[in-house]
């Protein structure tokens, strides 16, 4: 995004108030980066990537830690769900890298992948805070460089939060998947965000789809923010949004329904991660509620299937990015000395990508109990992430008013994401109400935290533009 403020005679007047607040142009947020977010990305990263290299685990760790590096050195087969877009990364770190074992080389993977995630982070909040000056008329005068380092503080601050929460820092800096999902996430977050700015182009909508089935190779259980991904392109582009969310709302909830009755005993458990959306009433519900939203907008519209060509492009860009789960059965060929469910034949395929050694899930049910796993969540939260970011990351919903009508709806799309990552991914988990049970989940939220992250750092934008002391307007 580019900010033009305080530079009169150049695009829309910033000073055109109506009710008191300034009225921006329906344009002026779809703009691209500055260098400015790119400086604060980059400054995110490298800090970041010095303090993980300097406390990276010197060899092999517990739990996962030697069968993943072993899985990386021989460009092998990991446990279910295979990992195979996690396995090609650290297979080249393990081969470039000219110094250090295996479990150093792929844990420097995580530690770079962490680094990028959080410097991802800063990208967006700094991009975010430009749209949210413009529209403060205490920062409409001020100096182009003085709003460019607010940002880059508040982007920075929003990048180390998630890089020094608890959870992110324990595995960025030994031999794990989740560095790499949440490098992932964030980067479909950021092509999310950026084509909510320029709806227009829809190749950042493509590439978030292909990133998202890249992400679904590792992490199943990510397909719960499936219904707040659709709300986000029916907040961005109604016909798009209408024609992918009806399709899909439909077969999540016939499925979940003929699940529920016993109608297909079975009924598409051999599709990967299925068994997340049919055994769960909390995500079949919200499902249910974005096939009410597009029902609405085919009423509103009056059209069906005008926009079929890029909501069937999505698709295939999402199974374009799954489908790098074809590398396993290549990989299994070559008999390597990691080699789970041998998926060179279909049967160990098919067994290995939908998780076949695993128990089927037991979702929460009641109500009660759920409130009560929420509010574990929202403590460790607290406590793993800080508790002064929770505030902070309010505080854009206290300043709605203030806030550019893009940034309100990435507010939008960031509270349905938070949603789904956070009460509905504790209700498929279905934890026990103790602490150690909580901790031991606490993986599955770091991109929860990455959401608190974001926000917090545009509240800080946001308290920065109220504290200030308004601009002097310049003379032409």
């Amino acid at each position: 995004m580019s900010n033009h403020a305080g530079q009169p005679g150049t695009g829309p007047d910033p000073t055109e108030e109506s009710g008191g607040g300034v009225v921006d142009s329906p344009t002026a947020s779809n703009r691209s980066l500055e260098h400015i977010d790119w400086l604060s990305f980059g400054l995110t990263t490298v800090v970041l990537l010095v303090l993980y290299s300097g406390t990276l685990a010197p060899e092999v760790t517990l739990q996962f830690s030697g069968e993943l590096s072993t899985s990386a050195g021989y460009a092998g087969v990991a446990h279910p769900p295979g990992f195979p877009v996690w396995t090609l990364y650290s297979w080249v770190f393990v081969e470039l890298l000219p110094f250090g074992n295996v479990a150093v080389k792929a844990a420097l993977g995580s530690a770079f992948a962490t680094a990028l995630a959080c410097g991802v982070v800063a990208l967006i909040v700094s991009s975010g805070g430009a749209a949210i000056l413009r529209c403060n008329p205490a920062t409409a005068f001020w100096k182009a460089g003085d709003q460019k380092l607010l940002r880059l503080i508040c982007g920075y601050v929003g990048g180390m939060a998630l890089g020094l929460s608890r959870v992110v820092w324990q595995k960025a800096v030994i031999v794990d998947v989740w560095a790499l999902s949440t490098v992932l996430f964030s980067t479909m977050l950021c092509l999310c965000l950026g084509w909510m700015a320029r709806p227009e182009k829809k190749r950042s909508l493509y590439g978030a789809g292909l990133v998202f089935g890249l992400l679904l190779t590792s992490n199943q259980e990510l397909l719960v923010t499936v219904p707040a991904l659709l709300l986000l392109v029916m907040l961005t582009d109604e016909g798009l949004g209408r024609d992918l969310s009806l399709p899909v709302a439909c077969l999540a909830v016939v499925g979940g329904l003929a699940n529920a009755v016993g109608l297909f005993p079975g009924f598409g458990y051999h599709l990967p991660g299925w068994y997340l959306v049919v055994d769960n009433m909390w995500l079949l519900a919200a499902f249910l509620l974005i096939g009410g939203g597009a029902v609405l907008l085919i009423v509103r519209t009056r059209r069906f299937g005008s926009e079929w060509k890029p909501a069937v492009l999505c698709a295939v860009v999402l199974s374009a990015g799954f489908g790098f789960c074809l590398f396993l059965p290549v990989a299994s060929m070559t008999n390597p000395p990691m080699n789970w469910s041998y998926p060179r034949t279909t049967e160990g395929f098919v067994h290995l990508i939908t998780r076949g050694q695993y128990d089927r899930p037991h979702p929460t049910e009641g109500l009660g109990r759920l409130l009560l796993q929420v509010w574990m969540l929202l403590k460790q939260t607290g406590q793993g992430l800080g508790w002064p970011y929770l505030v902070l990351g309010l505080v854009p919903f206290c300043a709605w008013r203030r806030i550019d009508p893009i940034i309100r709806k990435w507010l939008w799309g960031l509270s349905a994401l938070g949603v789904c990552l956070g009460p509905i991914v504790v209700a498929s988990l279905n934890p026990a109400l103790d602490t150690a049970s909580m901790h031991f989940i606490e993986p599955y939220f770091a991109v929860l935290y990455l959401l608190v992250a974001v926000c917090s750092g545009l509240g800080l934008v946001v308290i920065g533009g109220i504290i200030a002391k308004p601009g002097v307007p310049r003379k032409a």
